[in-house]
């Protein structure tokens, strides 16, 4: 019988062909030569098994099992199929969308090594864009190397998932202990309920190095999912599944099932707030509803009812507002956690930042003429355009840029020309959104060479964008740097 590999690198696919020769490419480079990858194609309909055919023609000796299933089983029966193939000592999971450092299943599997009583091995990733170029980093757990017990993972986890699936090595025995993966929480979150599931009876260990590249794209699962309101239910559900299984296992259910709810009403209220047509407008009031009726203390405030007509009649502002102020209430229940922080700026009102918005918007009542058509660097905060009394757009818009962020700084210069096109005369940085000037440099050099500085001090610098008649249509990347971010300077035009 042919010995057992250390570690089984399970890649359950479906529809990847794109990025799947990149993937396993990515195991096979591994410095640790010690593993076997599995493929659990989930009824694929793109090159898919030609993909693996040649990867595994052109690397005869890597220990590669294919198997495609006869019909789409889903993500959670797809990764079961993997799980009962692999026989290594240690299983990994790697997306097909996502790449291995070289180095993880060396590093991982020396952490498992060491500390026997961990069940889970988790790291740091950098965050890719469909064509391979780094993103902005995503918040990460901790700073250093840490082994949490697994108690004190789980009060953590349970609010919030912070372990991304490809940077994870489990010990076989903890997959044997607590079972498959549960279908019945949905096309997401499914990896989230395992943890959970192993937090309850393993430690978890975490490596500060970035051991992945987690790819984000408009296909993914946690995309589509997410923007459809999928992904929130399907929390919702993983959630209720480990609180009604394996409550025998949990210190303290009660608390923590209440601050669990209070997590997932402000994950809902979060949702809401990113949708603003019609259609996105019935799933965002969908959440609201759900986030209410999961903490029921919010239903006693009147911001809830205030929040759900501000959502029907499309008024942004005042969705935001009331949404903020039964934030601040859930704030209250999860102040104590790591959680709790992140939703800290969110919820609780900051005074000095406010004057410096009331004071950022009466620049612009000052600089920018009433009826013009304004963009706010602004993280969808509706605060200065209501203030100003301006109308236009945040920028980046969430609806032509859904991704948040450019990707580079031609993406960010043609994102602005869609917008000059929708009739944008002026852009706005307050001081908090600079950083996209040093951060995309020729998207700086693109506005210092085609627009003009109107003004510049410490907490806002404005742009008359030029009509988008001006250059055609054409972005026009370069020319010569202006002055007007010096502290204090005031460039305001005749």
């Amino acid at each position: 019988m042919t010995q057992s590999p250390k570690v089984s690198v399970c890649v359950a696919t479906y529809n990847q062909g794109r990025y799947l020769r990149q993937a396993l490419q990515s195991i096979l480079n591994q410095t640790l030569q010690d593993f076997e990858i599995v493929v659990s194609d989930d009824a694929s309909t793109d090159d898919t098994s030609a993909i693996v055919a040649q990867v595994s023609a052109d690397a005869p000796w890597a220990r590669l099992h294919y198997v495609r299933q006869p019909h789409n089983l889903g993500i959670a029966e797809n990764r079961n199929r993997c799980l009962a193939l692999a026989r290594g000592q240690y299983i990994g999971w790697l997306d097909s969308d996502d790449i291995y450092h070289p180095e993880l299943l060396a590093v991982q599997s020396a952490v498992l090594d060491r500390h026997p009583q961990v069940g889970l091995a988790h790291s740091a990733y950098q965050v890719i864009d469909s064509a391979g170029r780094r993103l902005p980093d995503w918040p990460l757990p901790f700073a250093e190397d840490r082994i949490e017990t697994g108690q004190t993972a789980f009060q953590e986890l349970v609010l919030a998932n912070y372990i991304t699936a490809p940077t994870v090595l489990v010990r076989r025995e903890c997959h044997a202990q607590v079972g498959p993966y549960a279908p019945s929480v949905g096309r997401s979150s499914t990896d989230w309920e395992m943890w959970l599931r192993i937090a309850l009876r393993a430690d978890l260990a975490y490596t500060a190095t970035p051991l992945t590249q987690y790819r984000q794209h408009t296909s993914s699962t946690s995309t589509t999912t997410s923007k459809s309101g999928e992904r929130l239910r399907c929390d919702i559900r993983a959630v209720q599944l480990i609180f009604r299984q394996q409550r025998a296992l949990i210190t303290d259910a009660a608390t923590l099932q209440q601050r669990a709810a209070a997590a997932l009403a402000s994950k809902a209220l979060f949702y809401a707030g990113d949708a603003f047509t019609l259609g996105q407008r019935i799933t965002a009031l969908a959440a609201a509803l759900q986030g209410l009726r999961l903490f029921p203390p919010l239903l006693s405030s009147r911001h809830s009812w205030l929040l759900l007509r501000s959502i029907l009649a499309g008024d942004e502002y005042a969705h935001y507002h009331h949404a903020k102020a039964l934030l601040g209430q859930l704030y209250t229940q999860l102040a104590v956690t790591r959680y709790g922080e992140r939703i800290r700026k969110v919820a609780l009102v900051n005074p000095e930042w406010e004057q410096t918005l009331q004071a950022i918007a009466r620049t612009i009542q000052q600089v920018v003429p009433l009826d013009a058509r304004v963009l706010i660097v602004d993280k969808y905060d509706p605060t200065l355009l209501h203030l100003s009394k301006r109308k236009g757009w945040h920028f980046p818009d969430r609806q032509l840029l859904p991704d948040g962020y450019p990707r580079n700084d031609a993406v960010a210069i043609q994102h602005l020309e869609q917008l000059k096109a929708r009739g944008a005369q002026h852009i706005v940085f307050p001081n908090a959104a600079f950083w996209w000037l040093d951060y995309y440099v020729e998207f700086r050099q693109y506005l210092e060479f085609s627009a003009q500085p109107l003004w510049s001090d410490e907490q806002c610098i404005i742009y008359r964008l030029p009509a988008w008649e001006a250059y055609g249509g054409t972005p026009v990347v370069g020319g010569r740097m202006n002055k007007g971010r010096k502290k204090g300077q005031n460039a305001i035009a005749d």
